[in-house]
């Protein structure tokens, strides 16, 4: 999904789970996220929460990471789950930039 998309849509109020997978440290420096009510649930834990259940399979979730790479492997595995998911392209590096 385009940052545009994104904040275009959150800007309507659509209900879509935004993931942060950053590491805890990497979150906490950059003060958290900038893209409003996004999780952030670490890469590693993100597969940990799906086998528990804990993700939602009937709500849009969008990941995001720094420069898109690590979002997109957690969407692409977790799309052959059965999720309905995308990743954030190009990352909060894009996100600041749109």
């Amino acid at each position: 999904m385009q940052p545009t998309e994104l904040k275009e849509k959150l800007q309507k109020g659509e209900d879509i789970k935004v993931l942060d997978v950053r590491e805890a440290d990497e979150f906490e420096a950059g003060g958290g996220s900038p893209i409003p009510g996004a999780e952030n649930v670490p890469m590693g834990k993100v597969f940990v929460k799906a086998m528990k259940g804990e993700l939602p399979k009937d709500k849009k979730i969008v990941t995001v990471c720094k420069t898109g790479s690590r979002c997109e492997i957690v969407a692409r595995e977790l799309k052959q789950k059965g999720y309905d998911i995308e990743h954030l392209e190009g990352g909060l590096d894009a996100w600041h930039a749109a």
